[in-house]
């Protein structure tokens, strides 16, 4: 049996996947928000630093051979955190606490994997 550290879904790759995240969400938000706009120009950010960071969030997100979630899934996930959003406003929920949007953060990953690793 192989020891933990080498297991493939041990907890050393939750907590590097982890790690990545919290590396991504360290960046300052005008600076994700820039990764974001070029990434929809379709170019990496000129420092390679962030380009590699918002590359290894986006694999985090979407790992390599993942099947794409596809326009349906995506329609529905977002249906699904607008509809609990609303119903948790007129409940009167706790707002600190709202969902994440994750349909938008596999759009956002998918477009960053399609331009490639920032190879320079």
């Amino acid at each position: 049996m192989d020891p933990p550290e080498t297991t493939p879904s041990g907890p050393v790759d939750r907590d590097a996947r982890l790690e990545t995240l919290r590396r991504w969400w360290r960046l300052p938000g005008p600076v994700r928000a820039e990764v974001r706009r070029l990434s929809r120009e379709r170019r990496h950010h000129p420092d390679d630093e962030v380009a590699w960071t918002a590359w290894r969030w986006a694999q985090a997100v979407l790992p390599p051979g993942a099947p794409e979630p596809g326009r349906a899934r995506n329609i529905l996930s977002a249906a699904g955190f607008w509809t609990r959003l609303v119903v948790e406003l007129l409940t009167g929920a706790d707002p600190t606490d709202p969902p994440a949007p994750h349909w938008l953060d596999r759009r956002r990953a998918r477009r960053i994997l399609r331009l490639g690793p920032p190879v320079r």
